[in-house]
């Protein structure tokens, strides 16, 4: 049971839909995008190469069971692109999958920087058409060298985790923010890149997936962490909440105050989600789409957690539901993953 009421009066997520557009082009980056996003160009490869795979089909079914296994959200996210697309999708995620583990498979920190230094030489390779001969770096290359994947999201992918390693707690939801950012939208980036995708609004729209997908994580996981000793919420929440972290760590359950703190948090990824939303999807071409569905799992999860009243010790927030399959299949369909009862608010 609760220990006490909510201590913040809270909004309904589903009325967060309307904005100030340029206090959120400014909070968003809006206008410094066109810069970052042609930076990040130049680090591609000139032009696709449709030279023939260097990956089997069992490569490709082994990235796919991983991501599979390990990212189902994701997995199912991929289903509504082009077989080929989902393929180079499947490569990327299983390499993600991959550096995540690392942190939970090595047991001192000088191992997992050897494991990372071998993804950041894998990646050099992968630009010098010389694959680690792995199943997921072969099947990264191909989509490399297929799509012309920009060197600068998997130098980002592997260098964010390679950070979270040694600092792996946040002072400001800010802090949080440009992780999101960078750690998780360099992962829809190439799915854009892979549908043919380039565009200054589409981009904005995955680093805002990206914010909203790291803070559904980060709340996601603080159970499991709190009974481990560490909690991924900012320092600045729990100050600002009162959460008194020795006590939970001591006996992990629902307080009023933690639940206020992951309210506010949530709200800040929902906000996210509906911006891109209202904004960025609208002006983005419509083969984007299937990319930017990776933010459904995200709102599906959030609007569960808000039936649960913020309390992330509910069970039914661990469990997996098919009901993420129906949202994508409508979303798919409609081109937006906001509900228009929500609009018309």
């Amino acid at each position: 049971m609760l220990r006490g009421k909510c201590l913040i009066a809270r909004r309904p997520l589903s009325a967060i839909h309307s904005f100030s557009l340029p206090a959120l082009m400014q909070k968003t980056g809006f206008r410094s995008t066109a810069a970052r996003y042609l930076s990040a160009s130049r680090g591609s490869m000139s032009g696709a190469n449709h030279s023939l795979p260097v990956s089997k089909a069992p490569d490709v079914e082994y990235c796919r069971r991983l991501v599979q296994q390990h990212d189902l959200d994701n997995y199912l996210v991929s289903l509504f692109s082009p077989r080929p697309v989902r393929e180079a999708v499947w490569g990327i995620r299983a390499m993600n999958v991959e550096l995540v583990r690392i942190s939970e498979v090595t047991t001192s920190t000088t191992a997992a920087q050897m494991r990372f230094a071998y993804w950041h030489d894998a990646i050099k390779r992968l630009y010098s058409d010389d694959p680690v001969q792995t199943p997921i770096s072969r099947c990264v290359h191909d989509a490399v060298r297929r799509y012309s994947i920009s060197r600068t999201w998997l130098r980002r992918l592997v260098s964010e985790r390679e950070r979270m390693l040694e600092s792996p707690t946040f002072e400001t939801v800010a802090d949080v923010e440009k992780y999101g950012e960078r750690a998780y939208a360099c992962l829809i980036h190439p799915h854009l890149e892979a549908l043919g995708v380039r565009d200054m609004h589409a981009d904005n729209a995955a680093r805002a997936i990206g914010v909203a997908t790291a803070i559904v994580n980060f709340t996601r996981s603080v159970p499991l962490f709190l009974a481990q000793g560490r909690c991924d919420l900012p320092r600045d929440l729990i100050v600002k909440h009162k959460v008194d972290l020795d006590s939970l760590y001591r006996n992990p359950q629902p307080t009023a105050e933690l639940q206020s703190a992951v309210y506010e948090f949530a709200t800040k990824a929902y906000t996210r989600l509906c911006g891109a939303s209202e904004i960025y999807v609208p002006n983005a071409p419509r083969a984007a789409f299937p990319a930017l569905m990776a933010a459904v799992p995200a709102k599906e999860w959030l609007e569960r957690l808000e039936s649960a009243d913020f309390n992330v010790f509910d069970r039914r927030l661990q469990q997996r539901t098919m009901r993420v399959l129906w949202r994508l299949w409508r979303a798919s369909r409609r081109g937006t993953w906001i509900d228009a009862s929500n609009l018309s608010k």
